[in-house]
């Protein structure tokens, strides 16, 4: 079974009361945290497109992803097309495959703006017709009732729900699982027992992504938790990797 994570980070954080215990200043550092742990690659944001702004936190994970040898792929921040601080929609599926950032993010706390739908409409117009996928995360801005609004205006639009949870949250996910098909749930806040098995006999394990928000969170219990759930070993490496390589595939291939 080989481990991709869905949703890493690195960088500076400026409220240093959230830093964890450990940060990854530097995407070099979080590679080596990731051998370490035993996880071939996944998905990145950089805290600086929060932190410094699109424009710059964009070029520099860009810019980041090709100095480390680790199976590292991007997640693009996105802002309202009218700002002009981004490439326009239909430029932007050119640019993730140059810069090897196969998945969309936003992030509308930190970037002020709005989070009706229409708002970035465009750019999830051509995720949804280009099969990019778009991280859906509670973590960045985001209520859930926004996520499912998002997906209410765009239901074929391929995406990963992310949402940051204390208590066991089936009956929010299910359903997104249930009325959205192209969406894939990452399991950083997965914690019903037994309910990775139950969600995986309703669904099947082509909708979940392994994940674990490192460095904030170990990565540890997660792998722990797949490696002894109750499925067949098939379904399991689908879930620790070869699903999310396969999103990838639709875009950079």
């Amino acid at each position: 079974m080989i481990f991709y994570d869905a949703n890493l980070s690195y960088g500076y954080e400026m409220n240093v009361r959230r830093l964890p215990p450990a940060p990854c200043r530097t995407i070099g550092e979080l590679a080596a945290a990731l051998e370490r742990c035993g996880i071939r690659g996944g998905l990145v944001r950089s805290l600086m497109a929060d932190m410094g702004g699109v424009v710059v936190g964009n070029a520099a994970l860009a810019a980041d992803l090709k100095t480390v040898g680790a199976d590292l792929y991007g997640m693009y921040t996105l802002v309202p097309s009218c700002t002009r601080e981004i490439p326009a929609p239909e430029e932007l599926p050119a640019v993730l495959r140059r810069d090897k950032m196969p998945v969309l993010r936003l992030n509308p706390g930190e970037h002020r703006f709005l989070t009706r739908p229409g708002v970035i409409a465009d750019y999830l117009a051509v995720a949804e017709a280009e099969k990019i996928p778009v991280m859906l995360d509670t973590a960045c801005g985001l209520t859930l009732d926004n996520c499912w609004d998002y997906m209410e205006r765009f239901p074929k639009l391929t995406a990963i729900l992310g949402y940051v949870n204390i208590w066991p949250a089936d009956r929010y996910y299910r359903p997104f699982l249930e009325a959205f098909p192209n969406l894939r749930m990452e399991l950083s806040h997965m914690i019903t027992d037994q309910g990775l098995e139950e969600l995986v006999r309703l669904y099947g394990a082509g909708r979940f992504l392994f994940a674990s928000r490192f460095p904030s969170m170990s990565p540890g219990g997660g792998m722990l938790q797949l490696r002894c759930a109750e499925i067949s070993e098939a379904d399991k490496a689908r879930i620790a990797g070869e699903n999310l390589l396969e999103m990838i595939g639709e875009v950079l291939t």
